[in-house]
């Protein structure tokens, strides 16, 4: 669903507070699977937010606006290229996590964890399967599995954490063995490569297939760059 939003921007923060609350009240119906928040990036356009939901039916959406009718918004087209991503929020956290991922990493957005990658202040780490990682991956960033932790953790830098995967769920677990294995400062990548790449970050591309250690593949991701 595609739902542009046309309000003076002197009320963007109050309306984006409660499209926050509605938004959070969507993540835990059935059927939900993300939703993302744009800003124009063209001065003077109609629509000053754009809001895209995604869900697995449109029945599922249908049930949900009888729970929540998200501000009274109507369905109707913008053009992608004129927005950027500034929120995203994903489903709520399921009840029946398996024992010990009682401890979520933080969220962070995809743009902040570009600026800080950029800043030298986090490590990013794509822990999508080696297949997936060679197709393609967030510039920047480092390769360990998910497969392969926590025994891989042991080999990651020192500093804060964020990890990434293709729509957040593989990222949160990575991020909930970190923190049991007694790293701080860890965080998950709001909606994963999916949001990395419509948020129009830069994706790169392996140069050589000889196994790194973590710092050689980090000073080869910043290559990328």
């Amino acid at each position: 669903m595609i739902i542009p939003i046309e309000i003076d921007e002197e009320k963007e923060n109050s309306y984006l507070d409660a499209w926050q609350d509605a938004a959070n009240v969507m993540a835990a119906q059935p059927g939900f699977i993300r939703t993302y928040m744009f800003r124009t990036i063209v001065p003077g356009s109609k629509f000053l937010l754009v809001n895209v939901a995604e869900w697995e039916s449109t029945s599922h959406w249908e049930e949900a606006m009888n729970v929540c009718p998200m501000l009274g918004q109507q369905i109707a087209v913008a053009h992608a290229s004129n927005y950027e991503a500034i929120r995203t929020v994903l489903p709520a956290p399921r009840q029946d996590l398996e024992p010990g991922e009682g401890h979520t990493p933080a969220s962070l957005s995809p743009a902040e964890a570009r600026r800080r990658v950029l800043d030298g202040d986090l490590t990013l780490v794509d822990v999508r399967e080696d297949d997936e990682w060679a197709a393609r991956h967030p510039a920047g960033a480092v390769h360990v599995a998910l497969s392969t932790f926590p025994d891989s953790l042991t080999g990651l830098p020192d500093g804060p954490l964020a990890f990434l995967c293709r729509t957040g769920a593989r990222s949160a677990r990575a991020g909930a063995h970190a923190i049991r294995a007694g790293r701080s400062a860890v965080y998950s990548v709001a909606g994963g490569l999916e949001a990395w790449e419509t948020a129009g970050l830069p994706v790169g591309f392996p140069e050589q297939a000889d196994p790194l250690n973590n710092d050689d593949r980090a000073e080869a991701a910043a290559r990328e760059d």
